[in-house]
C-alpha cells in the first residue's frame, strides 16, 4: 500500500487531542434527593447496569480513536499500486555475431566488447532481482539462457566467457540471424511483455523500434576491403579487375597483384616465362565508402599498362596496411589455366563430322578443358593388309574408336565406341549382325540418364545398326531401334565405356543437334566439372564432381574430408583458400582450388540499417491502482454511527 499525501498522518495529532479530553473530562457528583424511595431506586438500577456501562465506555473510546485514526488515513490517500510488468527487471540479451563483429581496435574486437557489455548488464539486473535471457545471433539464432534468475548468476557469466573461448569462438564469417534472435525473443516477451530486449551490435539501425540498440564499435575503425577480382580474356591476353573499398576513411593504399603460373611480358622486355610468377603493385587514393575498380593489363582505360598475360594458374591480390579487420585484404583468383585434356580420335571410317563435333566441345569447354585432340585416320584396306596404324592404348582421358576396334580396351580413360565392327577382348557386351533398311528408321529412347539431356533420339534416323544382343549389368540401355539398345553407357571406377552401335556414315546425324548435345554430354558426365565456380560466399553449399573414385579437400579450420560418393557437397564454413585432389584412373594427380570469402555487406564496418526486425511486443496489461479512500471514509461513516448508537444508549 502506498500514499499520495503523506502529510495526511499529521491528523492522527486527533489522538493528542482527545487524550487531553479525557484527562480534563469532569467527573460525576453525588448528589442527596429528598426523596428515599427515588435514591434506593436509582442506586439498584445503576448497580445493575454498571458492568454494561463499563463495556460501552471502553467501545466509545476506541470509536472514537477510530475515527480519529480514519480522518488521518483519508487525509493521507491510500491506494494500492498494480502491478508492474515491466519494472525494467527483465532482459533479453541479443548478441550480434556477424563477421563485421571480427573488427578489431587495440586488441579487442567488437565481438569481445559486446560480450562484456552484455556481462555487466546481466550482473547489474541479476543483483537487482531480475531476470536475464541471452540469445546468440550467429549464423543461426541460438537461445543460450532462458529467463534466469539471480540463482543462476554464475551459469550466466560462464556461458558468456565461453563464447570468447580461443579454441572455438562462437562469431560466425557470414551474416548473424538477427531476424531469428528477435523470433526468439518473442517467446519471452509472450511470458512478460514487460521485457527490456537489448542487442550488442557494430551494425547501427535508422529505426530501431522498441529494440535498444548498444553500439559497441569505435569511432577509430576502418577497413579496406578487396571484393572482387576478375580476369577478362582480350584478345589472346587477359585483364584483370580488382574491386577494393575503404570503409570509414578515405585512405592511400597499395594493391599488389601476383600472378602465378604466368606466361606472357611485363614491361616493354621482361618476359614471363611459363609458370612463373610476377609481382604487380600500384598505389590508390581511395575514397571513403565507394567502391573503387583498379585495372590491371593492356589499353587504354587501365591503371597499370603493359602487362601482357596470355595464361596463368592463379592470382593473389592483395593490400599491405593495418585495418580494422584484416580477413578482407586478401582476394585469391583460381582457373586461369583449363585443365589438360587428352582426346584421341581414330576412325577406319573418319569423316568430318567428328572433327567438327570435337571441334565445337573444345569451344564449349575451353574455360574449363584445353582439349589436345590427336586424330589417327587409317583405311579399312591398310587395316586388313595388316599394315594399318595403330592407335595408342594408354596416355589419354578419351579414346573413340570408330568401325575398327583395338584388340583391347584401354584402362585408364573414357572409351567411346562406334559403329564397332569387332569386340575387343575385354569387353562385357554382345553385338548382332548388321541390320540395313532401304528408308530412315527413328531412333527411340531408353532410359532416363545425363547422357540423354536435351537429346530426342527420335529426331536422328538410322538405315545401317547392330544391335546390341547382350550387356554387363553396369551399361544403361540409352537408345533403342525396333526395342533392342544400340547406345548403352557404363560408368564405373576402372570401366567408364560409350558405345553407339549405328553406322554414323548412314544416319541424318549430320543435319541435327542430337549428336553434338549426346557427345558435349558425355564429355560432361564421364570427366566432370569438379565444382562450378572458383570464388565462393561463405557457407556456400559447393556441389563436388570426381573422375576418380575418391576425392579429398583440404581447407582452413583443419578441414580434411574424403568423398566416395558423387556428386557430393562441401560446405565452405570458413573464409580461405580450399584445395580439391583426385588422382583418376590416368594415374596422373588432378589439384584445384577454390576461395572463399565473407559477405561484401560484412565488409562495411560503417553501414547503416534502415530498420531492425522487432520481435512482437504483445500488449501490455497492466493492474489499475486501487484506490483505499472509498473503503476508509465508509468505515469512517461505519464507526461514526456505531459511536452514535453507543452514546443514545447511555440514559436508557
Amino acid at each position: 500500500m502506498s500514499w499520495l499525501t503523506p502529510l495526511g498522518f499529521l491528523g492522527l495529532l486527533g489522538l493528542l487531542v482527545l487524550l487531553i479530553i479525557y484527562i480534563i473530562k469532569p467527573n460525576y457528583q453525588n448528589k442527596f434527593l429528598s426523596s428515599t424511595f427515588i435514591w434506593k431506586l436509582s442506586l439498584k438500577y445503576r448497580k445493575k447496569k454498571r458492568p454494561l456501562n463499563k463495556l460501552r465506555n471502553i467501545l466509545l473510546i476506541l470509536c472514537q480513536i477510530l475515527i480519529v485514526v480514519s480522518c488521518a488515513l483519508i487525509l493521507a490517500q491510500p491506494y494500492l499500486a498494480g502491478e508492474d510488468v515491466d519494472a525494467g527487471k527483465e532482459k533479453i540479451i541479443v548478441i550480434d555475431a556477424s563477421a563485421n563483429m571480427f573488427a578489431e581496435v587495440e586488441d579487442q574486437t567488437r565481438f569481445e566488447r559486446a560480450v562484456t557489455k552484455a556481462t555487466e548488464l546481466t550482473e547489474e539486473t541479476l543483483g537487482n532481482g531480475g531476470k536475464v535471457s541471452v540469445i546468440l545471433a550467429g549464423r543461426e539464432a541460438t537461445m543460450l539462457v532462458q529467463r534466469a534468475g539471480e540463482d543462476e548468476t554464475k551459469k550466466v557469466t560462464d556461458t558468456l566467457a565461453s563464447l570468447l573461448d580461443p579454441e572455438d569462438v562462437k562469431c560466425t564469417w557470414g551474416n548473424g540471424d538477427i531476424d531469428g534472435a528477435m523470433a526468439l525473443a518473442d517467446g519471452i516477451l509472450a511470458e512478460n511483455a514487460g521485457a527490456e530486449v537489448v542487442l550488442f551490435s557494430g551494425t547501427k539501425y535508422i529505426d530501431d523500434g522498441k529494440v535498444t540498440v548498444v553500439d559497441v564499435s569505435d569511432v577509430s575503425e576502418w577497413n579496406v576491403s578487396i571484393s572482387n577480382v576478375r580476369a577478362i580474356l582480350d584478345e589472346g591476353n587477359y585483364r584483370f579487375e580488382v574491386d577494393v573499398t575503404s570503409y570509414g576513411r578515405s585512405a592511400p593504399v597499395q594493391i599488389i597483384l601476383e600472378i602465378n603460373g604466368a606466361y606472357g611480358y611485363y614491361g616493354s622486355e621482361d618476359e614471363i616465362r611459363n609458370n612463373g610468377t610476377v609481382k604487380v603493385e600500384y598505389s590508390a587514393m581511395l575514397e571513403a565508402n565507394k567502391l573503387t575498380t583498379l585495372t590491371f593489363g593492356l589499353g587504354e582505360e587501365v591503371d597499370v599498362t603493359d602487362l601482357k598475360v596470355s595464361a596463368y594458374d592463379n592470382v593473389f591480390c592483395y593490400v599491405q596496411l593495418e585495418d580494422s579487420l584484416s580477413i578482407d585484404d586478401t582476394f585469391y583468383l583460381y582457373g586461369g589455366t583449363p585443365l589438360p585434356m587428352r582426346i584421341q580420335y581414330y576412325s577406319t571410317k573418319s569423316n568430318n563430322f567428328i572433327s567438327g563435333v570435337l571441334s565445337a566441345i573444345q569451344n564449349l569447354v575451353k574455360d574449363d578443358w584445353d582439349l589436345d585432340i590427336v586424330e589417327i585416320k587409317d583405311s579399312e584396306d591398310a587395316v586388313a593388309m595388316g599394315q594399318g596404324k595403330e592407335p595408342e592404348l594408354e596416355g589419354f582421358d578419351v579414346y573413340i574408336f570408330e568401325h575398327h576396334m583395338p584388340k583391347t580396351l584401354p584402362t585408364d580413360g573414357l572409351v567411346i565406341l562406334l559403329d564397332p565392327d569387332t569386340l575387343p577382348k575385354n569387353t562385357d557386351f554382345a553385338i548382332g549382325g548388321l541390320k540395313k533398311y532401304t528408308g530412315m528408321i527413328p531412333l527411340e529412347p531408353g532410359e532416363t540418364h545425363p547422357i540423354m539431356n536435351n537429346v530426342n533420339p527420335a529426331n536422328i534416323g538410322v538405315t545401317w545398326y547392330k544391335p546390341i544382343t547382350s550387356y554387363d549389368g553396369g551399361y544403361t540401355p540409352l537408345i533403342m531401334v525396333n526395342g533392342a539398345p544400340v547406345a548403352i553407357a557404363k560408368n564405373e571406377p576402372d570401366s567408364k565405356v560409350f558405345v553407339l552401335s549405328v553406322d554414323i556414315h548412314h544416319t541424318d546425324m549430320a543435319i541435327t543437334p542430337e549428336f553434338p548435345m549426346m557427345m558435349y554430354n558425355i564429355i560432361n558426365y564421364y570427366i566432370p566439372t569438379t565444382f562450378e565456380s572458383n570464388v565462393l560466399e561463405i557457407y556456400d553449399k559447393v556441389t563436388l564432381n570426381s573422375r576418380s573414385e575418391k576425392l579429398t579437400v583440404v581447407g582452413p579450420n583443419d578441414l580434411n574430408v574424403t568423398f566416395t560418393e558423387f556428386p557430393s557437397e562441401v560446405a565452405a564454413d570458413a573464409p580461405g583458400i580450399y584445395t580439391v585432389t583426385q588422382i583418376p584412373i590416368s594415374g596422373q594427380q588432378i589439384v584445384e582450388n577454390f576461395y572463399v570469402t565473407i559477405p561484401d555487406e560484412q565488409c562495411n564496418i560503417v553501414r547503416e540499417v534502415d530498420f531492425l526486425t522487432n520481435p512482437y511486443y504483445p500488449p501490455v496489461e497492466e493492474e489499475a491502482d486501487i484506490d483505499y479512500v472509498f473503503y476508509f471514509a465508509l468505515a469512517l461513516v461505519c464507526i461514526a454511527f456505531l459511536e452514535w448508537w453507543l452514546k443514545s444508549r447511555e440514559y436508557n
